[in-house]
């Protein structure tokens, strides 16, 4: 299948393995059940999945044409990548005796050219593979329109796999099956995979996720995020494993043995494991390394959220087009028009030019009167198609120069803390509130907090832990430090800090001093030992 249609080959080795925690194994009576794959490729799983249902056939004796025939379906939109599977199907089924007219009529009843998501209801005791890994923008707009309408857990900004993941589910509900997928894990902690969340934890279960990130799990190199997941609808906890990047085929027998009879926490050379309770509702999956995953736990039930000790939470402010609404010069509108703004990227780049937000925003909430600012607009004037080609000034033609976002007025003056969208490491800046945020990173103001003490709390690894365990991570370890994930952070209440150890933290975070945060975090904690 092309690359635009977002297809990664699955090596081998990983085909097998996920086979093997579906529980699609050869000492099973395979001719009994049914098993799909969703998108089949090149037919990596295809081969894997024939080769294990004969062996079953000829050591049972059941080598039946017709009963065959309903045992494997498999769907691709691609037509050549259809017509290969095919031929390496029939290949395979030769192999095993059958004829050729036998082994071409069987192809053609497996594997079908033809969209998973769209077809007619299916039942399965198996759906297993690795679904497209395609963005919500490379979906063809019609098609996406289609699967929206047809699956409760897709929105438009969803990647294809959550309709792969429903559909999936809806063809193992009937049969008490299960699906097992190799697929991105992200759902499992952004904003997008709520509804799919939700699902699962009200019908579904997740008994296995082998987090595979920087493992070499595909042909080609692809910035996959990739996890092999199994839902069935049993009962329980999941069996959580962490893969360092070099796990690889030698370290499958004794992920198996953990995965067959672990019951406690295992380290092992290149893969860690725990259970992990199974999530309520829409709740983010904790995905980290697993005795991070019990200290952040065991904070959460200990201590109040970010926000319920009386911590403000929010994002600076999106215009739709800063290089008409951010400016240098602030003699091109009136006085007060202009917003002093604070940018991350400028600030990070150590650039201390002054910059100015076009303000067109009264206190009120409601826009100025472009006739009252002659200068402002006749300045927005020579810009009108840059700005009204924008999403919300089409949706709002009467107010076509407003910013996406209107101006939080009661955040200006305050003394605030600053994220970036990411980073590596927890680094939160001050401000003293005179400089209004700009949409490139999120602002933290409290009215009980020191904000530097504060501020000394969350550079520390023991708060940095919240933020790597139920945030969605970039290649290489980068963290997301959007709000989403802000407000998961638990603390102690600021007047139970006690006093040495806040000042402790102002001093850290003044110095920067990412050690003595640490340590003072500890003492906050209670956690010394």
């Amino acid at each position: 299948m092309s690359e635009h249609r977002g297809i990664v080959y699955t090596k081998d080795w990983i085909v097998k393995l996920v086979l093997d925690i579906a529980g699609y194994t050869t000492d099973k009576p395979l001719w009994e059940k049914v098993i799909i794959e969703p998108a089949c490729g090149n037919g990596a799983f295809v081969r894997e999945i024939i080769y294990r249902l004969l062996k079953t056939c000829v050591r049972d004796n059941t080598l039946d044409y017709e009963h065959l025939s309903k045992c494997i379906k498999c769907f691709d939109l691609d037509v050549d990548a259809v017509e290969s599977c095919k031929y390496m199907a029939k290949v395979t089924l030769e192999e095993f005796g059958f004829s050729d007219l036998e082994a071409s009529l069987l192809t053609d009843a497996w594997i079908l050219c033809a969209d998973y998501l769209l077809t007619d209801e299916l039942s399965a005791d198996f759906v297993v593979g690795n679904p497209p890994y395609l963005r919500a923008t490379e979906i063809p707009p019609e098609a996406r329109d289609r699967y929206i309408a047809r699956f409760s857990t897709m929105t438009k900004g969803c990647d294809i796999f959550i309709g792969f993941f429903q559909k999936g589910m809806e063809s193992i509900r009937r049969c008490g099956g299960v699906l097992c997928f190799i697929c991105a894990d992200r759902w499992t902690q952004n904003q997008y995979g709520k509804s799919l969340r939700k699902l699962i934890s009200s019908y579904y279960h997740i008994d296995t996720l082998v987090r595979m990130h920087e493992v070499d799990a595909f042909e080609t190199e692809v910035s996959a995020y990739p996890a092999i997941t199994r839902i069935d609808l049993n009962d329980g906890g999941i069996k959580y494993a962490d893969c360092a990047a070099k796990f690889g085929p030698k370290d499958v027998a004794e992920l198996q043995e953990w995965l067959n009879n672990g019951t406690t926490g295992y380290f092992g050379e290149n893969f860690s494991a725990t259970r992990l309770n199974h999530p309520r509702d829409d709740a983010i999956i904790p995905l980290a390394n697993p005795q991070k995953i019990s200290v952040i736990t065991k904070l959460m039930d200990q201590f109040p959220s970010l926000e319920d000790t009386g911590v403000k939470i929010g994002i600076g402010i999106a215009t739709g087009r800063d290089d008409v609404y951010i400016v240098t010069d602030p003699s091109i509108v009136e006085e007060d028009r202009l917003l002093p703004v604070f940018s991350m990227r400028d600030w990070r780049r150590r650039n201390a030019k002054d910059k100015w937000l076009i303000n067109p925003w009264n206190r009120d909430g409601s826009l100025v009167n472009l006739s009252d600012y002659p200068r402002m607009k006749s300045y927005f004037e020579r810009h009108r198609s840059e700005i009204a080609s924008r999403h919300i000034a089409k949706k709002n033609v009467d107010s076509w120069y407003r910013t996406i976002d209107k101006i939080n007025w009661g955040i200006l003056g305050m003394p605030m803390l600053l994220f970036p969208d990411m980073a590596m490491n927890a680094d939160p800046v001050y401000s003293d509130g005179s400089k209004y945020p700009c949409h490139n990173c999120y602002w933290l103001v409290s009215d009980s907090w020191d904000i530097k003490v504060l501020g000394g709390l969350l550079m520390s690894d023991v708060v940095e832990s919240f933020v790597d365990a139920l945030g969605v991570k970039m290649r290489g370890g980068t963290k997301r430090f959007q709000a989403q994930y802000l407000r998961l952070i638990h603390v102690p209440e600021p007047n139970r800090i006690p006093a040495e150890a806040a000042a402790q933290l102002r001093y850290a975070f003044e110095t920067n001093n990412r050690n003595a945060a640490n340590k003072a975090a500890m003492s906050a904690y209670g956690m010394e030992s």
